[in-house]
């Protein structure tokens, strides 16, 4: 029988990423499609399909990083293509935590991350919010965890920490299933900051005078193909986050400061009256 060392070449192959989505995958050449732009929650680009490899994103997106709250920081790529998530890193005596990915992560950027501390784990979310997390493992060695009902869309890394329900990094921060926008979509709860990531799960109109406070939320199965979630899909949704109390929560693009676990129940509540549709409802009728 081979022994593991025969497919070690394969674990290596160059990544490229889709200018429609931000999705990576590792191939022997230029890929000719996108599996995430051929998934329902997606779309098609428009035109032909268009590849980055790893020089040629790292060129064209730029990484801005900032402090949002002690020990907490904030990357992104600007300008990006595709769906362009942003990431976080949490700082601990434990080791860092790395959740959702951005599109690529410049030198300098890895540069930034190891002086903070470097990254023991990676996680994401959701498939479209992977990002390069490829690169936080090739770079720090990084683990990486994520709910074992999305490895059929980790071509470009190696999950070394999949989980059932929940994964605890401390009894303060841990991954949670949630399982609605993907079977095997997560929630970060950070307990010391009151501070749930929430995914694609919520989606926020962000004051424009006031960059940290939402005026609008809305929720849904697909944002751009606006599918609206079922009423059991609405229910998972809210029995998840009655598990824990925040007073803040943070999407892959938007950190809200004015959201609590109160607000979210209410318009969870709300849109099962409701069912079926997308529309942003404005936050102070929650009130």
């Amino acid at each position: 029988m081979p022994g593991l060392d025969i497919f070690l070449p394969s674990l290596g192959l160059p990544p490229y990423v889709c200018r429609n989505c931000g999705f990576w995958q590792r191939s022997l050449s230029k890929p000719l499609d996108c599996p995430i732009c051929k998934d329902f929650r997606h779309i098609l680009p428009p035109g032909k399909w268009s590849f980055y490899d790893f020089r040629e994103a790292n060129e064209a997106f730029p990484m801005d990083w900032e402090e949002i709250l002690p020990g907490l920081w904030h990357f992104w790529n600007d300008p990006v293509d595709g769906i362009g998530s942003h990431a976080y890193l949490l700082q601990r005596e434990q080791g860092n935590v790395v959740f959702e990915g951005a599109t690529v992560y410049s030198a300098r950027a890895l540069g930034h991350m190891t002086r903070l501390g470097g990254v023991r784990f990676a996680s994401a979310s959701h498939p479209h919010t992977y990002g390069a997390l490829w690169q936080l493992q090739d770079h720090f060695d990084a683990n990486i965890a994520l709910h074992k009902d999305d490895l059929i869309w980790t071509n470009a890394f190696r999950v070394t920490h999949p989980f059932d329900g929940k994964l605890e990094f401390s009894s303060e921060l841990r991954l949670l299933h949630a399982g609605v926008h993907f079977a095997g979509q997560a929630f970060l709860v950070d307990d010391e900051r009151r501070l749930i990531f929430c995914g694609d799960a919520m989606k926020f109109d962000l004051d424009e005078k006031q960059p940290q406070t939402a005026s609008a939320i809305s929720s849904h199965k697909s944002f751009v193909r606006s599918i609206p979630l079922t009423p059991d899909e609405i229910a998972c949704y809210r029995a998840v986050f009655r598990q824990y109390k925040f007073d803040k929560i943070y999407s892959p693009f938007e950190q809200v400061h004015n959201v609590d676990s109160n607000l979210i129940d209410i318009y969870l509540s709300r849109l099962a009256d409701v069912y079926p549709q997308t529309n942003f409802t404005k936050i102070d009728e929650l009130r």
